[in-house]
């Protein structure tokens, strides 16, 4: 499933807590996903989505 969703950009310019507050998502779970310990795929679609609005803000 190709979401769009590029991690890398996300996860270079801000931290787990960051992330975390971003996204309603646990501290532990960003760190995952800095850690590419969990992939996107594995996330609830309410989380991608967020992370997509998030990294459209971080592009522009």
């Amino acid at each position: 499933m190709d979401t769009g969703l590029n991690l890398e950009l996300l996860t270079e310019k801000l931290t787990a807590y960051q992330i975390s507050r971003a996204v309603d998502i646990s501290i532990d779970d960003a760190q995952s996903i800095i850690d590419k310990e969990i992939d996107h795929e594995e996330l609830d679609k309410e989380t991608v989505e967020k992370l997509k609005t998030l990294s459209d803000k971080l592009n522009n």
